[in-house]
């Protein structure tokens, strides 16, 4: 087998769709660095180890589970390390010029979108694999609804992840060493009990700033992005081992099995235990 393979391509005004398989049981190094942005969803296959860090975004430092996405804005740097087995992933490329319909038969560019590192969004992970799948079709109703669905993807990046217009100048953000310090951080202690305060002094800042400063940045609060990191470490170790899902629960910062299960059930609509069991909806190429 090729140590890379791409399995469905497609391509349209402004946007270019690849899954690919690739083998990376020796270290593998991606970079990018494009006038376009890039959306990569992992869609299966095990990594042991990865490293992804996106200019002023911070960086990572956790393996993902199938659905994880990193979005790359145009005339970013990406730059990504990585370990595993025989993995599935797609990229979903769109120009800043690509356009989507704003209602009243308006159009708008996707220009500004906002980076994220190992973000969860089933709509789009479940919505890239349907995409992946009639791209392999040749047929004219599977190139229709080819061509339907990735003209909702680009609504759904334009309603989701732009980067809000504002008339008055642009609130603080974080420099991209302090971003890359905080992430390292949140990783480092996602077990622990994480505070504003800590964080705040990490920054160098006030809390009140830290706020506004990292919701510029990540798009999200300091709290819900911490609890977003640790699902995404619960979801790996319910993939990739045979821990106790209450241990699994400590080891991850929540304070009990229930904690854990009531937070999963709310991000995904199941519990850790059906997850486990595979009764979640997997994209299979």
């Amino acid at each position: 087998m090729p140590s890379y393979a791409v399995l469905a391509q497609a391509h349209w005004p402004g946007v270019e769709f690849l899954v690919c398989r690739e083998d990376i049981r020796q270290r593998t190094l991606w970079a990018i660095d494009q006038p376009r942005h890039t959306v990569i969803v992992h869609l299966g296959g095990t990594m042991r180890e990865l490293d992804t860090e996106i200019d002023g975004a911070g960086a990572t430092h956790a393996p993902p589970s199938p659905g994880d996405i990193w979005l790359v804005p145009a005339k970013r740097r990406y730059a990504s390390q990585a370990r595993g087995q025989v993995i599935t992933y797609a990229e979903l490329r769109l120009s800043p010029l690509a356009d989507v319909e704003t209602g009243d038969e308006t159009r708008m560019p996707l220009e500004d979108l906002m980076p994220r590192l190992g973000h969860r969004d089933e709509f789009l992970h479940y919505s890239v694999a349907r995409l992946g799948r009639l791209s392999q079709q040749c047929d004219d109703l599977s190139v229709m609804m080819a061509d339907r669905l990735q003209r909702v993807l680009r609504q759904h990046l334009y309603d989701g992840y732009r980067l809000p217009v504002v008339a008055r100048p642009a609130p603080a953000s974080l420099s991209p060493q302090v971003a890359r310090r905080l992430c390292e951080y949140i990783e480092s202690a996602l077990d622990q009990r994480i505070t504003l305060a800590e964080l705040a002094m990490l920054a160098e800042m006030s809390v009140h700033q830290l706020l506004i400063a990292f919701r510029r940045n990540f798009g999200t609060t300091p709290a819900q992005y911490i609890l977003a990191q640790r699902l995404r470490l619960a979801r790996w170790h319910l993939l990739n081992g045979n821990a106790d899902i209450a241990d699994i629960a400590f080891d991850c910062g929540f304070a009990s099995h229930s904690h854990l299960s009531a937070a999963f059930k709310r991000d995904t609509g199941i519990t850790p235990r059906q997850f486990r069991e595979g009764l979640r909806m997997r994209a299979v190429f």
